[in-house]
């Protein structure tokens, strides 16, 4: 039964996806795709002090090419450096700033309210369904 539980909850929050996508990030030209996953990636940092690039990419299904652009643009905005592993000098992790970790409160500040506005058009019959 557990099981069943959690099979509805993974196929409501994958449904839930493109909804988003069509209501609220498309609906912002300010937003690209690299915005979107550095946003990403800033949550997976936050959650922990430092992580590899490889594994970083791993939980966001970024490809090495990619994940190494991805962090480059970043460290240069000063959203996450690089940090050396202490296990094993090979490996680079990076870690989020100060300045990533404002970047992303506001971010979700601003995905909060912008979630809030799109819900307004709901009636709360519909909104209490979505939280069940």
């Amino acid at each position: 039964m557990a099981e069943d539980i959690r099979d509805r909850a993974a196929d409501a929050l994958l449904a839930l996806i493109p909804l988003y996508y069509k209501n609220v990030i498309r609906h912002r030209p300010s937003i690209n795709g690299i915005q979107v996953a550095q946003l990403h990636t800033l949550g997976v940092l936050m959650k922990s002090r430092s992580m590899p690039m490889s594994e970083i990419g791993n939980r966001l299904y970024i490809s090495r090419p990619y994940m190494t652009r991805l962090a480059n643009l970043m460290i240069a905005d000063g959203l996450v450096e690089r940090r050396p592993d202490p296990a094993d000098r090979r490996v680079i992790n990076l870690a989020i700033t100060e300045k990533g970790k404002k970047y992303l409160r506001q971010s979700i500040t601003w995905y909060r309210k912008d979630l809030k506005e799109n819900l307004s058009g709901l009636n709360d019959s519909d909104i209490g369904k979505l939280c069940t």
